[in-house]
């Protein structure tokens, strides 16, 4: 992958491009969302306060336990009285009232409610400190390296951290893993009880390409905003931390996500399990063995450049069985204008015995007149 990003700056410090300019957030980052790759940043790694931009990572844990059916949308959850006293934005919540999962998770994604959030947290792992080791456990394995919550909410609390890069991986997590909540990011206006709240994101309204994901704000932190965009079959996903306003913190959300698609293009190369090339096998109990990739793979090029980029597919002779599935047995090396793009490895798609003994001393002797 170094390899890859390597190549594709030397592409870009021959253009005539610049980095995105006017981002005044104090960190910064965008990607590409299907391939994870990164198209540009400024401080990414380091750790500031989340303020509740916290809460996606408290939302991807409650739609782990949705998914597993340790919990349902429909279920009710009793306010505890903690909740009713948490500082920042709420949506105040009663001590003893039961609300459903469903609108706990709305209230806390639109506006942000600490009230909210730790009756889900409570409801689902019996206190916040439990639910909050869960957090970290899934930011570790995520590799959010510069992560480390401290709770659920986004409160300002010493140690209370995360970078934007950390942050866009989770959001991207977000997006991968639960395609079927994406519904609760976009979501504009929410009425509990005859009190209309509106989602602090302004890009929802500003520009319709734009799908979620959410906004925060503390003293500390500043004005932040994890945003993502699909336009046509293209998706980026833009993280800003400490902008000085909300008109700031939108406006940087929308020129990083503009210059991610009017100067970079995904595009889909292979599909998963797609054989990129047959080689011959020796000793096999199959005369072939298929090689591509175990994931689909998208490759992140200049706009305009994709019809321009030249594969070639690497491999060391003989091949010789056994073989099993996931088994390295090539490089795909890709160029753009004959500059390198990266080598990317081609696996076994699927497992090949050995063959029987009149099959093996066969190819032994096409082996012997190979070398």
């Amino acid at each position: 992958m170094k390899f890859f990003w390597l190549g594709l700056a030397l592409l870009f410090s021959a253009s005539a491009w610049a980095t995105p300019a006017g981002i005044s957030g104090r960190a910064w980052v965008l990607i590409d969302q299907v391939s994870g790759l990164e198209l540009a940043s400024h401080q990414a790694d380091l750790p500031m306060a989340p303020a509740s931009l916290t809460q996606l990572m408290t939302a991807y844990v409650l739609f782990g336990d949705i998914r597993k059916n340790k919990l349902s949308l429909s279920d009710e959850l009793t306010v505890p009285e903690a909740a009713t006293q948490s500082d920042g934005a709420r949506i105040f919540l009663k001590a003893g009232d039961k609300v459903s999962v469903d609108i706990l998770i709305q209230a806390m994604l639109l506006q942000s409610a600490s009230d909210a959030a730790l009756t889900l947290v409570t409801g689902a792992d019996g206190s916040e400190a439990a639910f909050v080791e869960r957090m970290n456990r899934e930011a570790r394995r995520l590799g959010m390296n510069k992560t480390r919550f401290m709770n659920a909410t986004g409160l300002d609390q010493p140690g209370h951290a995360a970078s934007a890069r950390d942050l866009a991986l989770l959001a991207r997590a977000l997006l991968r893993d639960f395609p079927d909540r994406q519904a609760f990011f976009k979501q504009k206006e929410l009425d509990i009880e005859g009190i209309a709240y509106y989602s602090g994101n302004r890009l929802l309204w500003r520009d319709s390409t734009v799908d979620g994901m959410k906004v925060g704000r503390t003293v500390q932190a500043g004005f932040c905003t994890a945003a993502s965009a699909r336009r046509g079959d293209q998706r980026r996903v833009a993280v800003v931390l400490g902008a000085h306003s909300d008109a700031q913190r939108t406006q940087d959300a929308l020129k990083l996500l503009n210059y991610g698609f009017e100067n970079f293009e995904s595009v889909l190369l292979y599909r998963a399990q797609q054989p990129v090339k047959v080689l011959s096998l020796y000793r096999g109990a199959r005369a072939s063995v298929g090689i591509g990739f175990a994931q689909d793979f998208h490759l992140l090029t200049p706009r305009g450049s994709a019809p321009r980029v030249k594969a070639e597919v690497v491999t060391r002779q003989p091949i010789v069985a056994p073989i099993r599935k996931g088994q390295r047995l090539g490089t795909l090396r890709l160029t753009l204008d004959g500059k390198p793009l990266g080598d990317h490895p081609l696996v076994a798609l699927h497992d090949v015995s050995v063959a029987g003994i009149f099959g093996r001393g066969w190819d032994s002797i096409r082996l012997y007149f190979a070398k």
